[in-house]
């Protein structure tokens, strides 16, 4: 009964409008700053090389690790699977193609949360509602964004990562889910004692390993079924653009599934890299909107890396728009049709593409690369919900704020174990209504504040284009108010 109230709203939630307004606003964004995201490159990857220690903050390399690490999750690999299921192959191209604008996004709100960060017991905090609030002068609702953030983000969206990691280990090693949950959730209960600095040590070590062993799975892969690239290709983007005889009739899923898995799984637009983002070092706003931005292009590479890995090796099926006659049953692994039989898609079909190059081994792989990914993102959905607290007791005393964040600490682990020991659907029903609801608030909130976003990025291109390779943030030269933090920031330089 729960599970199909959870199935219904998040249908409602996700619906048609949802879906216009996060593909808009990527495309108004983009165009508004000149294809930000995409047109220099080289200096993006030149802001990640710059050391900023800071005893307020971290440097923008570990909140840049910080942040794909909570981008690059389960929904790389099991969502994934899921939007092929209902969708089509096309349902990748049209993902990748929305993660590409929806860069622009996250340039928006990770800009938009350093210009109103704060500094609070010593450390940089920043969110959506420090925006709202000092922003826009909405408080209640920027109350109410705080609120949805500890509810949906590190309670009810650890529920499908935490599922993900116990049902792979479950799978590959016939062990209860429930000794896994027991296990991993010690373990981030260690790592988010340490706060902030800690999460974002552990990041900066664990996220280049995941993506790159990840991306070597992928390159074995492709290496072992080269001569079935080019047919692949050819079948995601006939079935993007409904030109698949097979295919071609879910244009309109593989467009839904492709931008509602992009968003899924890269959160842009839903303001969760907000916080971590507004807590580097930086001497611009607009120098954290590009560090970040470029992180969404990661998680779209990893995204991809699944779904090619899948189709590559025919371990997928395809249901068609009825929701009950299959259009395709996978010949690649014995196991996917069975899993038609409950409609079931996600790490057992990477499991199984990963088997038909290493065995009964794949499955311990995939596994693996779940654990990593699912773990680092639950961290920083921690770290969401402890700044959400120190926005909503900001005239509490210090005592009182640490109070509450040690008993966030101590409750998301627990979530987590919960979360592992219960069903797969219930939990990404869950998740994805909790997202969509935030997604919803936050866009819109881009969109009026668009304008004070539009002329931060106006000031950081002006000095860039004056030689100045390290642009300098006044807010009183911009003309934006509530933003004195950056007087402090910048008076040494």
């Amino acid at each position: 009964m729960l599970e199909q109230i959870v199935t219904k709203l998040d249908a409602y939630v996700w619906a048609t409008p949802l879906i216009i307004l996060i593909f808009a606003s990527a495309i108004y964004f983009t165009i508004r700053m000149g294809f930000v995201q995409l047109r220099d490159l080289r200096h993006q990857f030149g802001l990640l090389a710059r050391k900023r220690d800071s005893e307020a903050g971290i440097n923008p390399f570990e909140a840049f690790c910080t942040i794909v690490a909570y981008r690059v999750g389960t929904a790389n690999i099991a969502g994934v699977c899921v939007a092929i299921l209902w969708g089509g192959p096309g349902a990748i191209v049209w993902m990748v193609i929305c993660s590409l604008l929806d860069a622009a996004i996250s340039y928006a709100e990770c800009s938009l949360g350093q210009i109103y960060k704060i500094k609070q017991d010593g450390e940089y905090r920043g969110g959506s509602y420090y925006y709202l609030e000092r922003g826009m002068g909405f408080k209640k609702l920027a109350a109410f964004f705080a609120v949805l953030t500890i509810v949906c983000v590190p309670i009810l969206t650890v529920g499908p990562h935490a599922n993900s990691i116990a049902l792979a280990f479950s799978t590959s090693t016939g062990m209860p889910k429930w000794i896994f949950g027991l296990v991993i959730g010690a373990i981030m209960l260690w790592t988010i004692f340490g706060g902030i600095k800690r999460i974002s040590k552990v990041s900066t070590f664990l996220v280049p390993v995941m993506t790159l062993l990840y991306l070597l799975l992928t390159i074995v892969v492709i290496g072992a079924n080269i001569s079935a690239v080019p047919d692949t290709l050819g079948m995601m983007f006939s079935s993007a653009f409904g030109f698949n005889a097979m295919f071609g009739g879910l244009i309109g899923q593989a467009i839904i599934w492709g931008v509602k898995r992009s968003v899924n799984s890269s959160g842009a637009g839903m303001g969760e890299a907000v916080p971590a983002a507004a807590a580097a070092e930086v001497s611009h706003p607009g120098e954290s909107g590009l560090v970040n931005s470029f992180s969404v292009f990661i998680d779209v590479a990893v995204c991809f890396c699944t779904g090619f890995m899948v189709l590559l090796t025919d371990c997928f099926n395809v249901i068609g728009t009825d929701g009950s006659t299959y259009l395709h049953i996978g010949q690649g692994a014995e196991s996917l049709a069975e899993l038609a039989k409950s409609n079931t898609a996600g790490i057992p079909w990477t499991q199984a593409a990963a088997g038909t190059i290493f065995s009964n081994f794949g499955g311990v792989v995939i596994a693996f690369a779940i654990l990593l990914f699912g773990f680092t993102t639950v961290l920083n959905y921690y770290y969401q919900g402890e700044t959400a607290i120190a926005y909503l007791m900001q005239k509490a005393s210090p005592k009182a704020r640490k109070m509450m964040i040690l008993a966030l600490r101590i409750i998301v682990p627990i979530i987590f174990f919960l979360f592992a020991i219960a069903t797969s659907s219930a939990t990404w029903a869950i998740g994805s209504a909790g997202v969509g609801v935030m997604v919803w608030t936050n866009v819109i909130v881009l969109l009026v504040m668009s304008p004070t976003i539009i002329k931060v990025f106006k000031d950081y291109k002006t000095q860039r284009k004056a030689g100045i390779d390290e642009p300098i943030f006044d807010p009183d030269k911009v003309g934006i108010k509530n933003a004195e933090i950056w007087k402090e920031i910048n008076k040494d330089r």
